[in-house]
């Protein structure tokens, strides 16, 4: 029933339940979490020549009240004096061939409830259409879809057991008898007068046996839903029925379980073209909105290839200077470790001033220096010559180191056969006489040296 479209202005929907001295109006909104129900109302109506006036005034004031969007949908539930229904046919006998009126004078819908053929079919003079569609579009909406007020309990009663389910409701002072078969499909539906009322079991039994109830399965007894206590107190001594009362009874809740439901009745206006046009609107919109995407995205790429071409022709102009950056890094490191190597060997010149005592104190040729180690404390050397180099050396001193001794050579050096082999020790502060006799030899040395 409930017919879900895009468009702003179908996202209100009006139900309205029609009986011979009331009208009641539900109006039901979409937003976020789906539909509500926002507006509900209940008028009295008196009978007369202006009923059908009063029922437009009415309609139109909660129009104006509720503030509908012209052209909301309007969904009608009718009584069974004004939408009538007939029970399937017998063999061969087709439901519309008992309609009172002719094919082309009425409006009809099977009631396809339960799915099983044959149906009963919902009949509903074209006249009563016709004033309904005129109170409908003078109040400002469209006329969609007609019930059967028989339809409010279809739900209810389909689940209860019995071979007939028989509702008896009470509207103000006005009664409704709908009567459904085993699964709920409805069978009648009439508005029952004062003195049925009093005399309704006599009346019951008539409308089953006008049903031709034969057909039904077995002896089960029929259901009985009443609405009004007094009637079920009433009906309690009945045979052949099985009385209850209607709990569900609020007409309010009712018509709303109703227009949430699945069920269809007299479809006036199908909207299902408001859906496909919302839909198609969609399509289109998404469309466009995919085709804008695709655009978008292949000017992005194409931005990409040329930001890459440009990356990659300034890669090609900047490669030169890169390598020529790179080469000068290189140098500039060398040199970098030249000037620390030069600067080590200025800030470290006391390994050098003993390599140049040695000198100073070497033996003359053919005596020749092979090995010289020297550090803070200690120098040691070695070299080629004869007994008077021997002799020569240790005549000599070092200014600022003992004596000369005798030093082991290394291994490597024993392939050369060194004859001078001699190490010495720096001398300590303690000694000055020692420190005093080696300045003297060192500077009788340096003349010789210089001479």
């Amino acid at each position: 029933m409930r017919i879900r479209t895009l468009s702003a202005g179908q996202k209100h929907r009006l139900v309205l339940s029609l009986s011979p001295h009331s009208l009641s109006l539900l109006h039901f909104q979409r937003g976020v979490m789906g539909w509500k129900r926002v507006h509900a109302k209940t008028l009295n109506l008196l009978e007369g020549d202006e009923y059908l006036s009063q029922i437009q005034n009415s309609i139109a004031q909660c129009f104006l009240e509720w503030k509908l969007p012209s052209g909301t949908f309007a969904y009608w539930i009718l009584a069974g004096d004004i939408l009538g229904v007939i029970p399937p046919g017998h063999g061969e006998v087709s439901a519309s061939a008992a309609l009172p009126f002719s094919a082309s004078d009425t409006r009809t819908q099977p009631d396809t409830f339960t799915g099983c053929q044959p149906f009963s079919l919902m009949w509903m003079h074209k006249d009563w259409v016709a004033e309904i569609e005129r109170i409908s579009a003078q109040c400002h909406l469209q006329l969609a879809e007609i019930f059967s007020r028989a339809q409010l309990f279809q739900n209810h009663v389909e689940k209860l057991p019995g071979r007939l389910k028989i509702v008896v409701e009470q509207v103000t002072n006005v009664h409704f008898l709908h009567i459904f078969n085993t699964g709920g499909m409805v069978l009648r539906t009439r508005v029952l007068e004062s003195s049925e009322v009093a005399a309704l079991h006599s009346v019951l039994q008539a409308e089953i046996a006008g049903l031709d109830s034969k057909t039904e399965s077995g002896n089960t007894p029929s259901i009985c839903l009443f609405t009004s206590a007094e009637l079920v107190n009433k009906a309690a001594s009945w045979s052949n029925f099985d009385v209850h009362s209607l709990k569900s009874s609020i007409e309010d809740e009712l018509i709303e379980k109703l227009w949430r439901s699945d069920l269809e009745g007299i479809v006036i206006r199908p909207t299902h073209g408001t859906v496909v046009r919302d839909m198609v609107l969609l399509s289109v919109g998404l469309a466009v909105v995919g085709l804008i995407g695709i655009g978008f995205m292949a000017w992005h790429n194409e931005k990409l290839e040329q930001k890459i071409d440009e990356g990659r022709n300034q890669v090609r102009k900047d490669l030169p200077n890169v390598e020529t950056a790179k080469n000068l890094k290189a140098r500039t490191l060398l040199m970098a470790e030249a000037v620390s190597a030069a600067k080590n060997f200025r800030e470290k010149d006391e390994a050098m001033a003993a390599f140049t005592l040695v000198l100073a104190n070497f033996p003359p040729a053919p005596a020749t220096l092979i090995y010289v180690r020297t550090d803070e404390k200690t120098i040691a050397f070695a070299g080629l010559g004869s007994d008077e180099s021997v002799k020569w050396l240790k005549e000599r001193s070092f200014p600022g180191y003992e004596p000369l001794e005798d030093w082991v050579t290394p291994d490597f050096l024993e392939s050369s056969h060194p004859v001078i082999h001699f190490k010495t020790h720096k001398s300590t502060p303690d000694n000055p006489a020692t420190n005093s006799a080696a300045s003297s030899t060192a500077g009788a040395a340096s003349r010789t040296v210089a001479q």
